[in-house]
């Protein structure tokens, strides 16, 4: 072979090569791992387990033609851990029939805020299956009783689906709960029974203690802002601060966090994400609690007072893919009409659309400036409730007392707790009017 032949076979050797090389520099797509917005930063917190942030609100016994109710924060904890005690097997689904049959002999009710997932809440159970059925519940009813039995029936009941499961529980744990709570029924608040239609019943104090205002100083945690910009922002360098009136937002083109120094509270959109997936309601309490969880936590400050308050579930709705968490104070629902007393989160396909929050915690209890006063009793709650124009039973959800949470001046660093009767009206919780009637809601 020729020393020019070879020559040119080496160059158009050389020539592919180089081609091959530039084909694969243009066409080159490196395998980078997609940064999650929950993972990106996590702000150290406090945590929290499903059985700290899905609680019972109340137990309720009823004895003869009398009812008592238990709301005490710390007998309801009780109540609560003594789940783990309780070894559950045989799920199965009961008719309305039997359902009735069943409800008139029962004498106690444990009572949740919203329907919650069997499948996330059997980690406070003793579950002796692998596998149970998908149900949600906002009731637990059953039969205290001092029996030698070794077994004894429980019903997980959904107020909203209209769904009753039946399970089975070891006996020791009814007589166990029978001795402790129900033996001693008649020293707890006394209820009455409100009908609200032929398919509703709602039990409200029949006369509640006298109750303090209380007013407290808010706390923050330094850096607070900083922590948010870089949990809620892929990319914190690249986030911009301006300055509206009393609200200073963070933007970094697409996402927007507001902060309010006002109402001291943060909102959060991320308007890319869109709202069209509906998830199961477990995988959706569980992701928002998670979320809580790395995204500034659910503190509410150094509990070594004389009160004790925490964040709780209080209500889902699964087709908004909107969670909300209400503040708690001393076993009462706290409500503001700006959302101050709330964690709420609306959810999109993959991260969070909305994050709305309070970011101070109650500090200092300041001591009692006004003296205890009694609220109107439940009958006159109830008669309050039934004076409001256009009122529709059918729409009422609830009927309790909680505390309305105030600031004295809008730029203030405390708040104010009032005792008030608060009722939920399709799906709002609206504080009742006493003084006029025929008012509208």
């Amino acid at each position: 072979m020729s020393f020019e032949r070879m020559k040119s076979i080496v160059l158009l050797i050389l020539v592919f090569i180089s081609a091959y090389l530039t084909w694969q520099i243009w066409t080159y797509q490196p395998t980078l791992k997609r940064t999650d917005q929950s993972e990106y930063f996590k702000v150290l917190s406090d945590t929290k387990s499903i059985a700290d942030v899905v609680k019972p609100k109340n137990a309720l016994f009823h004895v003869g033609e009398r009812h008592f109710q238990i709301n005490d924060e710390e007998k309801m904890n009780n109540i609560q851990s003594a789940f783990l005690n309780w070894s559950l097997y045989s799920f199965e689904k009961v008719n309305e029939t039997e359902f009735l049959n069943i409800q008139s002999k029962a004498n106690t009710e444990i009572n949740f805020a919203d329907q919650i997932p069997f499948k996330l809440y059997k980690s406070v159970f003793n579950v002796e299956m692998n596998e149970v059925p998908e149900f949600s519940f906002d009731k637990i009813i059953f039969t205290s009783a001092d029996s030698n039995m070794e077994e004894a029936k429980i019903y997980f009941i959904s107020t909203e689906n209209k769904t009753v499961i039946q399970t089975i529980v070891n006996g020791e744990s009814i007589r166990t709960f029978y001795e402790i709570y129900y033996k001693h029924a008649n020293e707890y608040p006394e209820c009455i029974k409100y009908q609200v239609s032929k398919r509703k019943e709602i039990y409200v104090l029949k006369d509640p203690a006298p109750m303090k205002q209380s007013s407290y100083q808010l706390g923050y945690r330094k850096s607070i802002m900083n922590n948010f910009k870089y949990a809620l922002f892929s990319d914190p360098t690249s986030v911009r601060q301006e300055y509206v009136s009393n609200v200073e937002e963070f933007t970094d083109g697409t996402r927007l966090l507001s902060v309010d120094r006002n109402s001291s509270m943060i909102n959060f959109i991320n308007p890319s994400q869109k709202r069209k997936v509906v998830s199961s309601t477990s995988d959706l309490l569980q992701q928002s609690i998670d979320f809580v969880n790395d995204h500034a936590g659910w503190d509410t400050g150094d509990h070594t007072g004389e009160y004790e308050s925490s964040f709780r579930f209080s209500e889902l709705w699964q087709g908004e893919r909107r969670v909300v968490f209400r503040l708690f104070v001393k076993g009462l629902p706290v409500f503001n009409e700006v959302g101050m007393a709330e964690i709420e989160q609306v959810w999109g396909n993959e991260e969070i659309f909305q994050y709305r929050r309070p970011y101070f915690y109650l500090d200092l209890l300041y001591p009692a400036e006004e003296p205890a006063e009694l609220l109107p009793s439940g009958e006159e709650a109830v008669t309050a409730l039934k004076n409001i124009r256009n009122f529709n039973p059918e729409v009422l959800e609830d009927l309790e007392i909680g505390y309305q949470m105030t600031k004295p001046t809008p730029d203030s660093k405390s708040v104010i707790l009032k005792p008030a009767w608060y009722y939920q009206y399709g799906g709002t919780w609206i504080i009742l009017p006493f003084e006029q009637k025929g008012e509208d809601r």
